[in-house]
């Protein structure tokens, strides 16, 4: 058993780390039993879009040979060019070192960014859920929401939490879908993990900082709870023997 004095100490410095630590407590309670509400695949909008699938390229509608495709970028270096469909349209998509580009395996002519209607097709074709396209919006730098690098289209339908769908408008990648759901689970986690920036980093000296003194406060706590057992117990045998 530790001495009076030592236990005043001992509970004075575990009052002042709960009042520390706290609201960081109660932020990582809170934001984790919000996280367990929601099952993964419905935060991040998966049931919004048609799993992936390889679409065939129509052979028929190629007009032209990589090499050709090449030689619309020749002065940007190309290392890379593959043939692919995009919502039925064959193109060549080229990796350079300046950049990615997608040219018409029809025509030769280069297509990024692509265009609204072009983007309009791959979001329709993609989307699964119930609500129509809405409108569409140019990003000159996709947020982080998108996952996706430069320009990015954002179709936006109709329906609960404004779902969003994002598409590169550099190679008509397909992005994920949002909604006001991912954007809440995204904040909350940003707080969960005290990475107020991106939201993704838990090796943050906040976080680190934080867990410290809230194992402190509870090993302080576990100190004093066992103090107060044990001088209970050690004081029934003096109390009984003088009676």
């Amino acid at each position: 058993m530790i001495s009076p004095r030592t236990a005043r100490l001992v509970a004075r410095i575990h009052k002042w780390l709960g009042l520390i630590v706290g609201a960081q407590l109660a932020v990582w309670t809170a934001t984790g039993l919000f996280f367990t509400a929601f099952a993964l695949p419905q935060v991040r909008g998966e049931h919004l879009l048609h799993p992936p699938a390889h679409s065939a390229v129509d052979m028929r509608r190629v007009k032209l040979s990589s090499t050709d495709a090449l030689k619309a970028v020749v002065e940007d270096a190309p290392t890379e060019v593959t043939l692919r469909s995009l919502a039925g349209i064959p193109v060549y998509e080229i990796r350079a070192a300046l950049g990615v580009f997608l040219v018409s395996a029809e025509t030769g002519e280069i297509m990024s960014p692509i265009s609204e209607g072009l983007a309009r097709q791959v979001a329709t074709r993609a989307w699964a859920g119930k609500g129509a396209l809405a409108s569409m919006d140019l990003v000159d730098k996709a947020p982080r929401e998108a996952g996706l690098p430069g320009q990015a289209w954002a179709a936006h339908f109709d329906g609960p939490g404004h779902p969003v769908v994002w598409i590169s408008a550099i190679n008509g990648q397909l992005g994920p879908a949002r909604t006001d759901l991912w954007r809440t689970y995204d904040f909350l986690y940003g707080l969960h993990l005290m990475d107020y920036a991106e939201h993704e980093n838990a090796h943050q000296p906040w976080t680190i900082g934080a867990a410290i003194l809230a194992l402190s406060t509870v090993l302080f706590g576990i100190v004093l709870l066992l103090h107060r057992f044990t001088r209970g117990v050690l004081r029934r045998p003096a109390d009984g023997s003088g009676a």
